[in-house]
């Protein structure tokens, strides 16, 4: 079974991401523990978009379940475009890539054009039997 993930960027959360911030420290351990639950339940496909916060937040806990041998699980980036390389990355860009080295990427359009991301969240959501919603409760946004 498939699960994919929607969620807010860095800048969307309503605390700062910080590991000894504790509402970020709930956030992640709640994150872990849903996460742990579609394991239990047959989950073992995982799909993130790979934006900077929930995204890569899910990534990460995913990879995390995946280096334990007694779960055989797998993720996928889900890219809307290809991604290359920056002169200077930023701390992002060296998270990502290292994710990415991780797991295997769906490329969904050759180039950037207006509605690749919502192609890329579409193909998501069609590939998948349940989606993870981490919401920070305000009305606007892509979540």
């Amino acid at each position: 079974m498939i699960c994919c993930v929607t969620g807010h960027r860095s800048q969307g959360f309503p605390f700062e991401r910080d590991k000894n911030h504790e509402q970020y420290v709930n956030y992640i351990v709640t994150l872990y523990r849903e996460i742990e639950k579609l394991i239990d339940e047959g989950y073992d496909h995982f799909i993130s978009g790979m934006a900077e916060g929930a995204d890569m937040d899910f990534a990460d806990a995913v990879l995390f379940f995946q280096r334990d041998t007694k779960n055989d699980i797998t993720l996928e980036a889900a890219l809307p475009y290809p991604i290359h390389p920056k002169k200077k990355p930023s701390d992002y860009d060296i998270a990502k890539n290292l994710i990415l080295m991780q797991c295997r990427q769906t490329i969904l359009s050759p180039f950037y054009h207006r509605g690749c991301m919502e192609k890329r969240n579409r193909y998501m959501v069609d590939q998948s039997n349940i989606v993870l919603a981490i919401w920070n409760g305000k009305k606007q946004g892509g979540t």
